[in-house]
């Protein structure tokens, strides 16, 4: 339960920029997989949200999923057992992959930007449309703060 209580807390918690995203004019895009039992939340609902947001700034995005930065996106749902209760989290990274140097042939992520705020919890009819809202501000979020860093 402890252990519980802290990955809890955590989701609570935001931690934004690990590093400056100066000089980033372009990124890919990629949605984490959903589940069958997302209520009502769709990736192609999270991929057009993120994509609209994303074209009324001046920061560009690639066609290639796999274009380096990217951006991380990872919804986190969860339909409770009556099914009638939906609760949800999201994650979003700024991030490059890159083979580690240590002749490991290990893969390593370099962090720009990281943020977990949003932890939602709402009957599954409304729930798409609150989850939806609050990844909206979250990219928001992200695009000012790429703005700041790259006036």
């Amino acid at each position: 339960m402890k252990k519980l209580s802290i990955i809890v807390v955590s989701l609570f918690l935001s931690v934004n920029a690990y590093a400056s995203m100066n000089e980033i004019k372009k990124i890919g895009l990629l949605v984490e997989y959903l589940s069958d039992r997302s209520c009502n939340v769709t990736k192609e609902s999270i991929e057009t949200t993120t994509k609209y947001i994303l074209s009324n700034s001046r920061l560009k995005l690639s066609d290639d999923i796999l274009y380096e930065p990217f951006l991380y996106i990872q919804p986190i749902v969860m339909e409770g057992k009556n099914e009638d209760v939906c609760t949800g989290a999201l994650v979003i990274f700024l991030k490059k992959s890159h083979n580690l140097k240590d002749g490991s042939y290990n893969r390593g992520d370099f962090i720009y930007y990281y943020n977990n705020a949003v932890v939602l919890k709402s009957g599954k009819s409304r729930f798409k449309g609150y989850f939806i809202e609050a990844l909206e501000e979250e990219i928001k979020k992200f695009v000012v703060e790429w703005s700041e860093d790259n006036k």
